[in-house]
This record gives C-alpha cells, sequence and structure tokens, in this order.
C-alpha cells in the first residue's frame, strides 16, 4: 500500500511546476504520510486554487493513505485554512455535539482544543461518541508550538490488528455506550462544557431534534442534560473493507485520572465511577450491553496505541488531512504559544 499511495502521490504533483511529493514517515506505523510541498507560488490563493483543482486526488489519497500533509504555502489566517480546506471539501461542518473545548475563529473552524497546554490529549477518532462523525478532519498550522505540541497520529487498522483478541472481540461484539451529563449553564456550574456550549444554541426544542435526528437518546434532569449513544467500537473502511478501530473508549472512562484531570474533575465526587444517577456529571463508557468495561483493557488499548502512533513537527502553513475513519489523531503537550485550528467535514 506504501508505494501505490506514493505512486498516485507522485502523479498529483508530476504536471505542477510549484508543487514537489516526498513521503514523511515511511515505515512507519502509516506506512507512508505523504507529504506535498508548495515550491513556487505560496499564497493563500494560489494555495486555494490548487485544492480546488486537484480536490477529488488528495480527498482519494487521504482515504488510502489515511493522513496527508500539506506545506509550504502561506496560510496565515483561520479564513486562509477554511478557504483552502473547502476548496477540498465544500460540505464542511459545524462542531455540534462535540466535548471538546473549542472557541469558533472563523465559519465552520474552530481551535483545535482548548485543553491546558501540559496534558495530553489521547489518541482518538473525531466525534466518534456523537450522533455524526466527520470522514474528514483537517488540521491547520497557523504558530507551532516552541516545545511539543505535535498532533501524533496512529492507523486505525494497525491498533485493530495488534490489540489481543480477546478485548478485541468484547469491544467488538458488544459495542460501546457513551454517557454524558451535560449541565445547564443559567445553572450550578459543572464538568467540562455545558449543553448549550456543546450543541452551540440556548434552544431546548432544537438540541432535541438533533438528538432525535441523531438516533441519541436523552432526558432533562434538574442538573441539565444526559444523553446516551450506543456506536460499534470497529468500523470498516467504506474504500478499503478493512476494520479500523473507531472510538475514544479510553478518553471517557472514569476510571483514569488523565480523564477526571481533563475535566478539571479529579477531587469532585460527581465524577466518580461510583456516582451514579441524578448526582453523576460528565463522560462515562460502558460496553453496548450496559455492562462495565474492565479498566485493564482499557489500559492495553492506551498502551497499544502508544506503540502505533507517529509525530512530527508542525510548521507554520501546514495543513494535515486526516480520514477519520483510517486514522486516529491527538495532541501532545507544549510549552509556548501555538496555534492550531480544525475543520472538518
Amino acid at each position: 500500500m506504501a508505494i501505490d499511495n506514493l505512486r498516485y502521490f507522485e502523479d498529483l504533483c508530476k504536471d505542477e511546476d510549484h508543487m514537489q511529493s516526498t513521503p514523511l514517515l515511511d515505515g512507519k506505523a502509516i506506512p507512508v504520510v505523504p507529504a506535498i510541498s508548495a515550491i513556487g507560488d505560496r499564497s493563500a490563493t494560489a494555495a486555494r486554487d490548487w485544492a480546488h483543482t486537484h480536490a477529488s486526488e488528495i480527498d482519494a489519497l487521504t482515504g488510502q493513505a489515511g493522513v496527508v500533509l500539506i506545506r509550504g504555502f502561506e496560510i496565515v489566517t483561520p479564513e486562509d485554512f477554511r478557504n483552502f480546506c473547502h476548496a477540498i471539501r465544500p460540505d464542511l461542518r459545524n462542531y455540534k455535539g462535540g466535548d471538546s473545548p473549542r472557541t469558533g475563529v472563523a465559519d465552520q473552524v474552530y481551535t483545535s482544543t482548548e485543553y491546558p497546554a501540559h496534558l495530553e490529549v489521547l489518541l482518538h477518532n473525531e466525534l466518534s461518541y456523537a450522533g455524526w462523525s466527520p470522514d474528514r478532519v483537517f488540521f491547520g498550522c497557523l504558530l507551532p508550538a516552541l516545545t511539543g505540541g505535535e498532533t501524533q497520529i496512529a492507523d486505525g487498522r494497525r491498533i485493530y490488528e495488534t490489540l489481543p483478541q480477546d478485548i478485541r472481540s468484547r469491544f467488538e461484539n458488544r459495542g460501546i455506550t457513551y454517557l454524558q451529563h451535560l449541565w445547564d449553564a443559567d445553572g450550578e456550574t459543572g464538568i467540562g462544557k455545558s449543553w448549550q456550549e456543546t450543541f452551540e444554541t440556548a434552544d431546548r426544542h432544537a438540541v432535541e431534534r438533533y438528538l432525535t435526528d441523531s438516533g441519541m437518546e436523552f432526558e432533562w434532569t434538574s442538573f441539565g442534560l444526559r444523553t446516551r449513544a450506543t456506536h460499534d467500537a470497529v468500523l470498516e473502511h467504506p474504500v478499503t473493507g478493512e476494520k479500523c478501530w473507531h472510538n475514544q473508549a479510553d478518553q471517557w472512562h472514569r476510571g483514569f485520572d488523565s480523564v477526571k484531570v481533563s475535566f478539571g474533575a479529579k477531587e469532585d465526587p460527581r465524577f466518580n465511577p461510583e456516582t451514579s444517577g441524578e448526582a453523576s456529571l460528565g463522560n462515562h463508557v460502558v460496553y453496548g450491553d450496559g455492562s462495565e468495561i474492565d479498566i485493564a483493557d482499557l489500559q492495553c488499548i492506551r498502551d497499544v496505541s502508544k506503540q502505533c502512533e507517529v509525530l512530527f513537527p508542525w510548521q507554520a502553513g501546514d495543513v494535515m488531512v486526516i480520514d477519520n475513519i483510517l486514522a486516529m489523531h491527538g495532541r501532545k503537550p507544549f510549552t509556548g504559544p501555538r496555534r492550531v485550528i480544525v475543520a472538518m467535514a
């Protein structure tokens, strides 16, 4: 697959005198991360026009390689980034239903995450817990961190193949259920994002329509909104047919101190695994049949994911296009200012 991807990738650039192609991370966990570099006109306008001309090829290449890196263009504003992404995928979407703290910086463009710089965002598939999950995620680097801050990536196929058979079977056969209790911005301060922030509206009826259309269970509580969504933990890629690990169970399980810390809730009894019912807040995950997931299994998943991850330093102007089924992504801790933004389709 690596050779086929690279050949296809070279064909994409061969008639462009202002572009060159090189493989990045060849032979690592993701066989080839194609890196397409601008060597002529680097303007944001040239970037948009090139992306528009080659939109179908870039999208198809992403669907084969899992990740494509495009660098060297002068993409310096959220609007530049948005125009580039829109040229490839005009069907960009809002981050409605997402639990990561993000701020909109342009139409359908957000900060990548606002989790504290000293914390790692573990590998995951974007919005795998929600009613809608994108098939493409775009990251753009406007300002790389002083140290760290890489957006680590991993091949979901390799994670699936590397996991012990018994763990893989439990998740594949039972599926997983994501549980959320979101607080009301007009009430007592809660954990994580409020339901108004999560669904980008204060209209309860609009939220109910979204959840109903998404096939999610929900109920309004005295504290806010409780949701329940059951999904497959493993997906078959619609093009390649390969099985891919596709979930973020280890990010949502309350048994991990890292999950509590990421929500600012390490000492909050409302976020303890033992707390249930109305008093239980934040996120949790169980098997699709309602049984608890062994935290030792989740630790094994974390360990395997770590073995499969690869990373590279961001450069200003970089755009990374990710197939959200084939590849997982995260964020390493960092120092200094960092500005990485995201769009999805």
